[in-house]
């Protein structure tokens, strides 16, 4: 009963009010059932009978004015059990539009808080975590819905069914509940393990789904180096758990649905010998009294049956409440009062005294005082780990400083909607960020409505990017489907599209991270050559490693063990013979 509570609040969180409605349909169809059943006892008695439930029909018939013949009877038995059909059939079908809604409104909510995720505690959650959350658990939590619905239909049939009995011997129904309650902790028992097992299920499909995901990801290294026999011993190991514990699963479900019902129908028989053979009551009433015992048995199995199959879906219940929990708990945090609704991005971005460390451990950055003018180019140049890629991220709003203040203009980052800095922000990095769409849906990212407006723009920012002539020249023009992360075009060509993205949305804000790294010279100087196209109309902010892509930066900020060690142009670092220049000759040779 705990376990049926929780889950009606469980429930009603996600669909609402409409879980009254769905109980009213389902009392209302076991209702007329009840009634139309009841009527039975009176039709087989004949006009002599005696029983309560003949003497109750009796009185009700004479209450409305009806005369009490089998006509009547039987009109009202078939009108009751059509209208519990109907109720029925409308409790499906509503069970049904529930469940399509919840899958949709599930993924959508989850989809959206995991974006509304602060950034670093996105680093720290698990790809197979969320994709295991997203694509499998869900499913189940939808699933279980109809589990639920078919477990308050059979628990209601089943308190019906023995209310009848009740009504027309107490003593028997008493009897018959001290002989059922052995079978009632069997039942507990096999309902914990069922949950237990549940709830392993998901931490190991979860598990699985994280190892599946990551070796498809580095496919082509563990192809290439035979180190997938051990990456497929973790994918053979969770499978086998995962067996395992499906069996035990079946198994707990055969004991239910089959284990149980000799020790009912014995039960049921030893009845029928003690009131008719031993106690000379009415063969007909007792049979019928029975038949009823033996349909309130079934539907509790029934409903043991249908808990099983909800507790099966306990794991993925308990990913559902977690994952909200988490999201909800580690969501970016805006600031209470935004000072203004229109940023300066027409004045300097200055760091003052920044330094950032994760969770307050290790430092990444320390000390970083510089200013990027608007539409100016600078470039982050230093050594892997230093720093590089967190000074983008803490630029863009996705970090925020542990110590020092950011400011665009006069405002403090801390101050402003930092939305409205990324929608101002344009960002190409070497993993290429395409869709399995069409050309056109990834330049606009969806942001369009088929206009000859919206065409017109698309086709003047891939000529800015140099690809309109490649585009053209595709049988399906922008409408070409690029494939799984653009497999279906070059590298350099993927770029240009990546930069016509950037700007169809207009950014005033360029930032090229290691942009160029993965591709060959002559493609990465001709992408380079189209960056430089754009210099002095946006602000332009280079990320790279190889220093010839540096050259035509007005200003290069060089880092090194997390803090800023020299800036000034190509030039003036070359010639303080420091930490610029060493690393220039290094790559030189």
């Amino acid at each position: 009963m705990k376990q049926i509570i929780n889950l009606l609040n469980f429930y009603y969180r996600l669909v609402g009010n409409r879980l009254f409605l769905l109980f009213f349909l389902m009392i209302a169809a076991v209702g007329f059932e009840g009634i139309g059943i009841s009527l039975f006892l009176p039709i087989l008695q004949g006009g002599d009978s005696n029983s309560k439930i003949t003497r109750v029909t009796r009185q009700i018939f004479g209450f409305f004015g009806l005369e009490y013949t089998l006509l009547y009877l039987l009109l009202f038995l078939v009108g009751f059990f059509f209208l519990r059909s109907i109720l029925l059939v409308a409790q499906a079908s509503f069970v049904g539009k529930i469940m399509a809604d919840l899958l949709v409104n599930l993924r959508c909510k989850i989809a959206e808080k995991m974006f509304k995720l602060d950034y670093q505690a996105f680093l720290k959650k698990s790809s197979g975590y969320l994709n295991n959350a997203l694509i499998v658990e869900f499913q189940k939590v939808v699933f279980s819905f109809k589990m639920f619905s078919s477990l308050l239909v059979t628990i209601l049939f089943a308190i019906m069914y023995v209310s009848i009995p009740l009504f027309l011997n107490p003593v028997l129904i008493l009897v018959l509940t001290g002989l059922g309650f052995p079978l009632f902790l069997i039942i507990k028992k096999i309902n914990m393990l069922t949950k237990d097992y549940s709830v392993r299920t998901s931490e190991h499909s979860a598990k699985l789904q994280k190892i599946l995901i990551q070796s498809l990801n580095y496919f082509k290294y563990l192809k290439a180096t035979e180190g997938y026999p051990n990456v497929l011993k973790q994918i053979f190991s969770q499978s086998k758990k995962l067996g395992k514990l499906q069996f035990k699963q079946h198994t707990l479900g055969a004991i239910t649905e089959y284990g149980f019902e000799p020790f009912v129908v014995l039960v049921l028989a030893g009845v029928i010998f003690y009131y008719v053979k031993l106690q000379g009551q009415d063969i007909i009433e007792n049979i019928f009294l029975l038949f009823l015992l033996q349909r309130a048995m079934r539907q509790m199995l029934s409903a043991q049956q249908n808990l099983r199959k909800l507790l099966n879906a306990w794991g993925s219940i308990e990913v559902l409440k977690t994952l909200e929990s988490e999201l909800e708990k580690s969501k970016e945090k805006m600031p209470e009062n935004i000072a203004v609704h229109d940023l300066p991005f027409d004045q300097p971005i200055r760091f003052e005294d920044v330094s950032f460390s994760f969770d307050n451990e290790i430092q990444i950055l320390r000390d970083i005082n510089m200013e990027i003018p608007p539409n100016s180019t600078v470039a982050f140049v230093g050594e892997s780990g230093a720093g590089k890629t967190t000074l983008v991220n803490m630029l863009i709003g996705l970090l925020r400083p542990t110590e020092g203040i950011i400011y665009i203009g006069g405002i403090p980052y801390q101050d402003t909607d930092p939305h409205q800095i990324r929608k101002e922000v344009g960002y190409i990095t070497q993993e290429n960020v395409i869709f399995n769409d069409t050309i056109y849906n990834n330049i606009t990212l969806w942001d369009s409505n088929g206009s000859d407006k919206d065409m017109k723009m698309v086709k003047h920012v891939t000529e800015k990017a140099h690809i309109a002539e490649f585009i053209q020249s595709l049988d399906n023009s922008f409408d070409s489907v690029l494939g799984e992360g653009g497999i279906n075009i070059s590298g350099g060509q993927r770029q240009r599209i990546c930069i016509a993205r950037e700007l169809y949305k207009d950014a005033k804000i360029l930032i090229f991270d290691e942009a160029t790294s993965s591709l060959d010279t002559k493609t990465e100087k001709e992408i380079q050559k189209n960056i430089d196209e754009f210099k002095g109309l946006k602000t332009i902010v280079i990320v790279a490693h190889r220093l010839s892509t540096v050259r035509n930066s007005d200003r290069i900020f060089v880092l090194k063990n997390g803090t800023v060690v020299e800036e000034g142009s190509y030039e003036d670092l070359y010639s303080l013979n420091g930490e610029f220049k060493r690393m220039v000759v290094q790559q030189n040779y």
